[in-house]
Order: C-alpha cells, then sequence, then structure tokens
C-alpha cells in the first residue's frame, strides 16, 4: 500500500462528487466504490452481474453511513465487452448524472489474459474487447459528451521505462494468432502498451479541459482474477494459497489498494506529481517510447476511434 495515500486520504471528504465504478461488483472495483462512498461520494456501480451489483449498493450505503443521505448508489447493468454496450451504459451515465457530470471514472473491468484466442459477437478478439476497447471507449465517449469532469483512472499494468509501441495495425494480434505468436505473454504485453499509448494521447487532448487520465499497476492484489480469467486449474490453485500471505506482505487487499485511485482522483494534490503511470508504491513508470515517438500513441488512439465508431 501507499502511505502517502492513506495519509492524505485520512481527512478526504469528496461530497457532492460522483464516481463511477466499471467492474465494480467484485475486487479492486468494489474497494473502491466502497472507499468513494466512505468519503462523501455517490457511486454508480457497472456490471454484468445483478445479484453481486444489489449486494456491492448495499456496501456503499452502509460504508457512507450517516452521510448517505442525498447521495445516488445506484447499480448499472452493462456488457461491457461489446461496443454497443458500452455506448448504452455511456448513454446512461450521461442521463443519471446529469449536467453535474461524472467527477471520476475508475476502470477496473477485464481480467488477464489466458492466451485463448477468440472473437466475440462484433467481430473483436474477446479479450481485446473488454480489457482494452472498453476502457478506451467509456473514456472517449464520456469525455467527448463533456459528461466525465475530473479524471479517469485504469487499473491495467503500464509496460514501465522499457515499453515499446504497440503494433497499431493489429491491435487485436489477429495476425499474431494467423503466425502462432498469440500467448499470454505476448498479450500481457500488448495490453500494458496500447494502455500507455491511450493514456498519453487522452493526456495530449483532455488535460488541457481539466481531465487526467492515469494508467496504474496494482501489484499483487488479493482477488479471484486468477480463476476468472480461466487460467489452468494449477495456477489458480496456487494463487489462492499463497494469496493471502502475498496481499499481507509484498502485496494489498482489495480494500488497501482502493487508496490509491480514490487518492489520484479525489485528491487535487496528487495532479501535479507525474503520477500518469505509476505503480502500486505510486512511483512513477511512464515509457520513454510515449515521448520519444507521440505519433505512435495518436495511430492508436485513431484506430480505437474508428472501431468506436464504426459500431
Amino acid at each position: 500500500m501507499s502511505s502517502l495515500a492513506k495519509s492524505e486520504n485520512q481527512q478526504l471528504r469528496l461530497d457532492g462528487k460522483v464516481a463511477a465504478i466499471a467492474g465494480g461488483t467484485q475486487g479492486i472495483g468494489a474497494a473502491t466504490g466502497i472507499r468513494f462512498a466512505q468519503a462523501g461520494a455517490s457511486v454508480y456501480v457497472i456490471g454484468r452481474d445483478e445479484a453481486r451489483g444489489a449486494s456491492v449498493v448495499q456496501e456503499l450505503k452502509n460504508a457512507a453511513g450517516q452521510h448517505s443521505q442525498g447521495k445516488t448508489f445506484e447499480f448499472i447493468k452493462a456488457d461491457l465487452s461489446l461496443v454497443s454496450g458500452i455506448k448504452q451504459v455511456a448513454k446512461t451515465l450521461e442521463e443519471k448524472a446529469g449536467p453535474k457530470g461524472i467527477s471520476y471514472l475508475v476502470q477496473t473491468q477485464g481480467k488477464p489474459p489466458n492466451g485463448k484466442f477468440g472473437l466475440n459477437s462484433e467481430g473483436h478478439e474477446s479479450h481485446f474487447a473488454i480489457q482494452l476497447l472498453s476502457r478506451f471507449a467509456l473514456s472517449y465517449l464520456l469525455a467527448e459528451s463533456g459528461t466525465l469532469k475530473e479524471a479517469v483512472i485504469n487499473v491495467c499494468a503500464p509496460s514501465g521505462p522499457g515499453g515499446t509501441p504497440p503494433d497499431a495495425e493489429d491491435l487485436e494480434m489477429i495476425q499474431a494468432n494467423e503466425k502462432g505468436q498469440f500467448g499470454i505473454i505476448k498479450c500481457a504485453t500488448r495490453d500494458s502498451n496500447v494502455m500507455d499509448a491511450v493514456t498519453s494521447q487522452f493526456n495530449t487532448i483532455y488535460n488541457p479541459k481539466g481531465i487526467k487520465a492515469y494508467h496504474i499497476y496494482p501489484g499483487f492484489v488479493a482477488t479471484n482474477a486468477l480463476s476468472n480469467a480461466g487460467l489452468p486449474y494449477p495456477i489458480v490453485v496456487l494463487g489462492g494459497l499463497f494469496a493471502p500471505l502475498l496481499a499481507r506482505t509484498i502485496g494489498n487487499t482489495p480494500t488497501s489498494y482502493a487508496e490509491i485511485p480514490v487518492y489520484l482522483a479525489g485528491n487535487p494534490k496528487s495532479r501535479a506529481l507525474g503520477l500518469e503511470f505509476s505503480n502500486e508504491k505510486l512511483k512513477p513508470m511512464k515509457p520513454s517510447w510515449l515521448d520519444e515517438q507521440p505519433a505512435k500513441s495518436k495511430l492508436v488512439w485513431d484506430k480505437l476511434v474508428g472501431m468506436v465508431q464504426q459500431k
């Protein structure tokens, strides 16, 4: 956990602010929503599972306690694996939030790659669609409509100084799959590099309008991410055995990690610290290629815009 984030959040009050949490029905997303509610913000939880959504909404109300009056805590059911579903939830948020808008968008949807290639009903590679396209599309649509006001936090590992530009002509790795080069490591590398490009270009366009984007690495957080990803059973079992120990030593629980996205989004002091790309200890890890080859970030951005607009 970052001691800075926890310390700065102790007196944080976000009354009047509104947070939307994509992937907010479990793990990091649910914990982050609860931490926002504790600080006084209204919270929209976005996910697929209505039962989990209802449970989290009740936790939000409990967390807000005596400050819950006049606040909104609501679950929005959505399929973020489809562009059509993303457009629908963006429209719903715009209508529900009204002129006040959404102060903070936190995106935790998706899961680690499992190395399996497949296409969804819209023809997009399934992992790419939820892990990358949904994160880009929801933040892009909300920013373009004027609904998003202050910050978007993408919890998805930056590549660090050694990162490289992604192949903008094969973002979904369809050609790579045809060559037998679609695997867990290559997908994870692609995921990091694409989100680096998206974060950089988002800040180029929207930071002058007062909206900051962050791409943050969670490190090890004790969640169900491994089992949700459909990884081999032995990996899931080992993860379950060692997760509690790792969370207490080198990692985080969802509750302890939630301090970081709340700090970055809700604390104005964080905006000037250069933490747009950072890890679970709030150490900067910006890839050097973003400054050296900015045109490549724009190329990735333009490709993703095209995917959103053609549906």
